[in-house]
């Protein structure tokens, strides 16, 4: 998509993000794999969110008493997340996630190395091209600790023999003050989704894109054994249940093998 960088996703959707994807349930049920994840607060370690956003996941965790930290590219996110947590709580590196960084917390002069990494709600895919992917697996590894663990969450492609590029262009609300239609075109072959949220209201139009590379769970998986970490277990949802041909999204769980 012409225009389009890492910041982008970020700053044009930050005014809605927590408005238009608000589900308690959701946040409750990852929150509470990530922990099982990572155990005991005590003894987990930093833990790096990827595309930390307003702090939906982040927050949650921190309150836990988890060392949250976080790495995001865009600017409009993080001041809102700052509405919620300061940066003692929770500090924020602002950089691109296709080179990961964990960020130090005040007093200290370098970030220790991480009990667990995440990205969640797809964000992975928001890295549109293969060497970005392969470079922010890579990074994760390198700022694990043996044994440390790293959470993927994404959607399963319906790859139903479609055509190499369609178009779709559909209406997501319908009121009397707004409407907002939708318009994507999907590259089968490239495996990317480019698209737009068309906010319009009284006051104006809003244009919300997307750009995303998606990845199969075997592509995941070879990506994430190039860069030196092993499955550890796919489930079918943030709830844990089995992972299987039907299910439409995936939590996988790799580590980073002990020295």
């Amino acid at each position: 998509m012409q225009g389009y960088d890492a910041s982008t996703y970020g700053d044009r959707w930050a005014d809605v993000y927590d408005d238009w994807y608000d589900d308690p349930e959701e946040v409750d049920a990852t929150v509470a794999c990530l922990a099982a994840v990572a155990g005991d607060p005590a003894t987990a370690g930093p833990v790096l969110e990827l595309g930390i956003g307003t702090g939906r996941l982040a927050v949650p965790l921190a309150a836990r008493g988890y060392d949250v930290r976080g790495l995001d590219a865009s600017v409009a996110m993080i001041d809102v997340l700052r509405a919620k947590a300061d940066a003692a709580t929770i500090p924020v590196h602002v950089g691109d996630m296709a080179t990961p960084r964990c960020p130090p917390r005040p007093g200290e002069d370098v970030a220790p190395a991480c009990g667990g990494v995440f990205v969640a709600y797809n964000t992975l895919f928001n890295l549109a091209d293969a060497r970005a992917q392969r470079t922010c697996l890579e990074g994760v590894a390198s700022v694990l600790v043996p044994g440390g663990w790293f959470v993927c969450a994404a959607f399963i492609p319906d790859l139903d023999e479609p055509p190499a590029v369609r178009g779709t262009v559909g209406v997501r609300t319908l009121t009397t003050d707004r409407v907002v239609l939708t318009a994507d075109r999907h590259d089968a072959d490239a495996q990317t989704i480019s698209g737009q949220f068309i906010d319009i209201t009284q006051g104006g139009i809003a244009l919300r894109p997307f750009h995303i590379r998606y990845l199969l769970p075997a592509q995941l998986d070879a990506l994430a054994r190039a860069a030196g970490l092993e499955l550890v277990e796919r489930w079918g949802g943030w709830d844990r249940s089995a992972f299987d041909e039907t299910s439409p999204m995936q939590v996988a769980h790799y580590r980073r093998p002990p020295a």
